[in-house]
Protein backbone atom coordinates (compact mmCIF):
# COMPACT_ATOMS: atom_id res chain seq x y z
CA UNK A 1 0.00 0.00 0.00
CA UNK A 2 1.81 3.43 -1.01
CA UNK A 3 1.14 6.81 0.69
CA UNK A 4 2.20 10.17 0.23
CA UNK A 5 3.12 10.27 3.43
CA UNK A 6 7.12 9.49 3.57
CA UNK A 7 7.16 8.76 7.18
CA UNK A 8 4.42 6.67 7.41
CA UNK A 9 6.56 4.79 4.84
CA UNK A 10 9.65 4.94 6.23
CA UNK A 11 7.90 3.26 9.47
CA UNK A 12 6.41 0.55 7.73
CA UNK A 13 10.35 -0.59 6.34
CA UNK A 14 11.38 -0.13 9.27
CA UNK A 15 8.69 -2.45 10.90
CA UNK A 16 8.62 -4.64 7.92
CA UNK A 17 12.82 -5.14 8.46
CA UNK A 18 12.36 -5.37 12.18
CA UNK A 19 9.85 -8.71 11.31
CA UNK A 20 12.54 -9.85 8.63
CA UNK A 21 15.29 -9.86 11.66
CA UNK A 22 13.23 -11.32 14.28
CA UNK A 23 12.45 -14.19 12.29
CA UNK A 24 15.77 -14.49 11.27
CA UNK A 25 17.18 -14.58 14.63
CA UNK A 26 14.28 -17.03 15.60
CA UNK A 27 15.82 -19.52 12.92
CA UNK A 28 19.35 -18.78 14.50
CA UNK A 29 20.58 -16.56 11.35
CA UNK A 30 22.40 -14.29 13.25
CA UNK A 31 26.33 -13.69 14.96
CA UNK A 32 26.88 -13.81 18.11
CA UNK A 33 28.69 -10.38 19.15
CA UNK A 34 31.32 -12.52 20.84
CA UNK A 35 32.04 -13.75 17.40
CA UNK A 36 32.30 -10.54 15.88
CA UNK A 37 34.62 -9.01 18.63
CA UNK A 38 36.94 -11.84 18.19
CA UNK A 39 36.93 -11.07 14.25
CA UNK A 40 37.32 -7.57 14.72
CA UNK A 41 40.35 -7.93 17.41
CA UNK A 42 42.00 -10.28 14.72
CA UNK A 43 41.79 -7.45 12.09
CA UNK A 44 45.38 -5.53 11.35
CA UNK A 45 46.93 -9.26 13.17
CA UNK A 46 49.46 -11.88 10.74
CA UNK A 47 46.47 -14.13 11.24
CA UNK A 48 43.00 -12.39 10.56
CA UNK A 49 39.88 -14.57 11.38
CA UNK A 50 37.05 -15.06 8.14
CA UNK A 51 34.17 -12.92 8.59
CA UNK A 52 32.13 -14.73 11.26
CA UNK A 53 29.20 -16.37 9.78
CA UNK A 54 25.35 -17.10 11.30
CA UNK A 55 25.02 -19.64 14.07
CA UNK A 56 28.65 -18.15 15.51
Amino acid sequence: METDNPDHDREAEKNEATRRALAEADAGLFISGEAVKAWAASLGTDHPLPLPEPGQ
